[in-house]
């Protein structure tokens, strides 16, 4: 029995915590690949959808309604990916805060028990009971 608890105890504070790490690592990656935050932080102000993309000859009319196309398109693109940068780092913190109470909670699962007992031992009971 001894030899089990040990081997548990060193699986959950050596390899498990280990995956527990990777598991996170894994979320926060997943959640910034889904959000492309990088891609959508260098391409900001790039045209939305390429209205009027590349170089327009013409009347002056023709130009300045091309011009004023590709400034609203570049005004929406950056109102846009804006919005999801947002909503993206937001997730991310999210995922941050709940990855960190599994961690945490991981090294603490253990020490329940004995916690329990010790608490159990002395006489204490919760103030709802």
């Amino acid at each position: 029995m001894h030899m089990f608890l040990v081997g548990l105890l060193n699986w959950w504070y050596g390899e498990g915590w280990r995956l527990q790490w990777r598991r996170a690592q894994g979320y926060l990656s997943a959640t910034a690949g889904f959000f492309s935050l990088g891609q959508l932080a260098s391409t900001l102000f790039a045209p939305f959808r390429q209205i009027s993309a590349g170089q327009v000859s013409g009347p002056i009319g023709v130009q300045m309604r091309a011009f004023f196309d590709r400034s609203f398109s570049r005004v929406f693109g950056a109102v846009f990916r804006s919005i999801f940068i947002v909503i993206g780092v937001i997730t991310l913190l999210i995922v941050v805060i709940y990855s960190a109470i599994i961690i945490v909670f991981w090294l603490v699962v253990p020490i329940l028990p004995i916690a329990g007992l010790i608490l159990t031992s002395v006489g204490w009971m919760p103030a709802w009971k």
